[in-house]
């Protein structure tokens, strides 16, 4: 059980993209389960510790999606060493997930995206692939920087995934990524 945090905490591991790449990709593992965001028809499947853990690139084999664009070696230490290594940015990116949205990319775009926030202080990572190619990213923001929604990095990803920020509202607010304040809220009860 978590913790009371009075409503400061916010913390998000996730792909973000459209349903179809999103509902191929959870076929990986049977606790992955895809929500409807409030932009169609984009979505999100949280990426919780159980999902991060027992993803493996082999594990894309039974999905039909292990011959990867990038399934070369070079692609294969990215994965390892560049996206998931503490350099990155991302602290639950696993190289299995990094497979596994490489994958779904072929289908759509796709973004991985991390936040954990408390109160304003926090620190935020994503990265964007189209057609098993990485494009965009990772693109950290730490924990020391100025927050400005423009070059957030959520914001980044969502832009080339189509969405729009609204007057006042950002990307992120738009898309209805503050439904929910964890991911494991994402995964339990959806939208």
């Amino acid at each position: 059980m978590r913790s009371p945090d009075h409503g400061l905490h916010y913390e998000l591991a996730a792909v973000l993209g459209e349903v179809d790449a999103l509902t191929a990709m959870a076929r990986v593992h049977p606790s992955a389960r895809v929500v409807p965001l409030d932009v169609e028809p984009l979505a999100l499947l949280p990426v919780t510790a159980e999902l991060a853990t027992e993803v493996t690139p082999a594990a894309l084999c039974c999905l039909g999606m292990d011959r990867l664009p990038g399934g070369t070696e070079l692609a294969r230490r990215c994965r390892d060493e560049w996206l998931t290594g503490p350099e990155s940015g991302f602290h639950v990116l696993t190289p299995g997930v990094a497979a596994l949205v490489e994958a779904g990319s072929v289908i759509s775009t796709v973004a991985y995206v991390e936040a954990d926030y408390l109160g304003r202080e926090g620190r935020q990572a994503a990265a964007v692939w189209r057609a098993g190619v990485l494009v965009t990213g990772p693109l950290l923001l730490g924990r020391q920087e100025a927050f400005t929604a423009g070059t957030a990095p959520i914001s980044v990803a969502l832009r080339a995934l189509g969405v729009a920020g609204a007057g006042r509202r950002d990307e992120f607010v738009v898309a209805g990524l503050g439904r929910r304040r964890h991911t494991e809220d994402w995964a339990d009860g959806g939208g």
